[in-house]
């Protein structure tokens, strides 16, 4: 977050210069005095700026000369240059249309009836089954994504281009679920609970859980509607011990992590309710039956999915309560509570009920922002505002990646929400903005590397760069919230979820390396020269024991419920099969993490403790996992808790 002072949040990377030249000295960055550098004179500053910049110069915040094709830093690198398409905002100056712009138009547009008609005669034949899908298949998006800074942008409008489009190039209803996915996860298909694609390089059958996950989802759904209904006719403990006991375990274990108001509002909340005796159905009530749900929720430390009941008593009467104010789109306190609900629902791993939560709250805000209330607010009431946004967005961009939901939007108005100001000296302050900033990075840096249909995108030089943002970020974390790069452990929640997005991110990173290991296999170096191979084997490297370190550090997410519980299980599951993935491929035997297996059994056996009877999204995917480990003769292996190198290449 540039701009910000140490004292009220996490600052980001500064920016770089294209044509400056550095060395690297640990984790940072320093100028390198041997090569000689050229003031900047009133003669030689470059008189104009340019109002328009490729999506790889916007990302790094980078000068950018603007040439066509290919800018020159992109050209430099070797990387693809793509620039995003002009909106109204943009002051650029209009550019004359080449002669033959109407035929290609009008060619297009021919090309997308065909299309629209071909989806319509899909839709009427919707009853028919589709046949099955090889394992080892490939997928074409059906669809551009609506991502404008994907490099894929140019190769998908291609595709739309061409002069006899296919009708035939779809995606198969039974088994692929892309016309929901976010666009960053269509590109970068890791396994996860619900699907893995494995290409035909990796000899693992691949899997599609998503219609079993959405089935558990709705019944769950029904089964919790119908215990809300019963336990609005119990009475509830409202005594003055059990106020007090609860709202101090919601201050500890909600607040501290996502402070959407200050705790004078959450004792004013409960003093107003207790003066009416909760008979009112006014916000202020709604907010103290939730944030009494949570505080309940929160204090059970078992991860017994059938223990459903705990605080779902105040959470009944909270939602009757936030139905009735449904219609109250301008009210920020019930903004607050839909922000409650879906943290209750993520507490509870319901995250398809979380999702249906946090997108009214995302639609409301969208609703406020593009309207003139907030105009009209005043700056204590903005300020509230933007905490409410930025909650909502951190937990919607979770949700989004481990459901595969298509984005709703709100993340288009991240450049116009200031971020929260706080004036308490709190480390739940700092960590809510260390996690908005993570976030964020995890968002946009998604967006430059990935992989698609059977081929590896990736950028191995622009991924270095991330990497070393990713720890300029580490490294500008204010001493509350900064936590060690290794299995350490830290006794803080809060700093060992951090620390687990941190580790998932350079995971995250590293995949298409690992993609490109693998499909090389023993073809030499695969046309890569020698240094880019040899940063594609570190950058693969860091992937694998980035998984290895994660796994080693989940488990105190995982001890009882916390917020972070439910993001922990699906990366958790998703590093796990990574191992599974790579475990003794012969292309990445110079990884010695991927011919461990004792990571692999451990993790096993810290996700089964999990394994919910009632909700089987994770039970499957252990199913598959147990599959995998059996196929690689791991069923059988013993644990082993002695230390190793696991982190080296993360923390170096």
């Amino acid at each position: 977050m540039p701009g910000e002072s140490s004292s009220g949040s996490v600052p980001m990377a500064p920016k770089r210069k294209h044509g400056a030249t550095h060395t690297v000295e640990g984790d940072r960055l320093l100028p390198d005095e041997s090569v000689p550098t050229t003031p900047q004179t009133a003669e030689n500053y470059p008189r104009k700026r340019i109002a328009i910049a490729c999506n790889v110069c916007r990302f790094r915040k980078t000068r950018c000369d603007a040439v066509k094709p290919s800018c020159g830093f992109c050209t430099d690198l070797g990387i693809e240059c793509t620039y995003r398409k002009p909106t109204v905002g943009d002051r650029a100056k209009p550019t004359v249309e080449p002669p033959d712009a109407l035929e290609s138009v009008e060619a297009r547009l021919s090309q997308l009836e065909v299309r629209l008609e071909y989806t319509h005669q899909l839709i009427q034949k919707s009853a028919v089954q589709s046949p099955p899908v090889p394992a080892h298949s490939e997928y074409i998006l059906p669809r551009e994504p609506r991502s404008r800074t994907s490099s894929l942008n140019k190769r998908v409008s291609n595709s739309l281009n061409t002069s006899t489009p296919d009708p035939f190039i779809i995606t198969p209803a039974s088994h692929d679920f892309t016309y929901r996915q976010t666009t960053t996860e269509a590109l970068t298909p890791r396994p996860s609970l619900l699907t893995f694609r494995a290409p035909p390089f990796i000899h693992v059958e691949s899997w599609d859980y998503t219609a079993d996950f959405y089935d558990d989802g709705i019944i769950a759904g029904e089964q919790l509607s119908d215990q809300l209904d019963v336990l609005l006719l119990q009475p509830l403990d409202l005594t003055k011990r059990t106020l007090r006991r609860l709202q101090q375990s919601f201050v500890e274990n909600f607040l501290r992590w996502t402070p959407i108001f200050d705790q004078k509002t959450c004792v004013y909340a409960v003093e107003q309710a207790s003066g009416g005796d909760f008979q009112v159905q006014n916000s202020s009530t709604c907010l103290t039956m939730l944030l009494l749900a949570i505080g309940a929720i929160s204090e059970d430390r078992s991860g017994d999915q059938d223990n459903q009941a705990t605080g779902l008593d105040y959470f009944a009467h909270g939602c009757v309560m936030l139905e009735r104010l449904s219609l109250r789109t301008g009210d920020i306190t019930t903004l607050e509570c839909r922000v409650l609900q879906a943290s209750y629902f993520k507490f509870a791993i319901r995250p398809l009920q979380a999702w249906n939560s946090i997108t009214q709250a995302a639609r409301d805000s969208m609703h406020l922002l593009t309207s003139r209330i907030l105009n009209r607010w005043t700056q204590t009431e903005q300020e509230a505002f933007h905490r409410v946004f930025w909650a909502t967005s951190t937990i919607l961009h979770e949700l989004e990646a481990t459901m595969k939901m298509h984005p709703i939007g709100l993340r288009h108005f991240h450049e116009v929400v200031p971020l929260p100001q706080f004036e308490e000296e709190d480390s739940g302050f700092f960590f809510f903005l260390a996690q908005i900033s993570l976030r964020k990075f995890l968002t946009q840096s998604l967006e430059v590397v990935g992989y698609h249909a059977g081929r590896v995108i990736y950028a191995p030089v622009v991924t270095r760069e991330l990497r070393k943002q990713v720890k300029e970020w580490y490294d500008h974390l204010p001493q509350a919230v900064r936590f060690p790069i290794d299995a350490t452990p830290v006794f803080d929640s809060r700093k060992s979820f951090l620390r687990g997005q941190y580790i998932a991110l350079f995971v995250v990173l590293g995949w298409p390396s690992v993609l490109k290991i693998m499909e090389i296999g023993d073809a030499g170096d695969g046309g890569l020269g020698d240094q880019e191979l040899a940063l594609t084997r570190e950058q693969a490297q860091g992937c694998i024991q980035g998984c290895c370190l994660f796994l080693k550090v989940a488990d105190e997410q995982l001890i009882g419920r916390k917020m972070g519980t439910h993001f922990t299980l699906w990366a958790a599951y998703a590093t796990l099969a990574t191992l599974l993935i790579t475990f003794n491929c012969p292309a990445l035997a110079f990884v010695e993490e991927s011919k461990q297996g004792h990571h692999i059994k451990d993790a096993y056996e810290m996700l089964k403790s999990w394994d919910m009877s009632e909700y089987g999204f994770l039970r499957r995917g252990l199913e598959r996992i147990w599959i995998l480990m059996r196929q690689a003769n791991l069923a059988d292996i013993g644990s082993t808790t002695g230390q190793d190198s696991v982190g080296s290449n993360i923390s170096s």
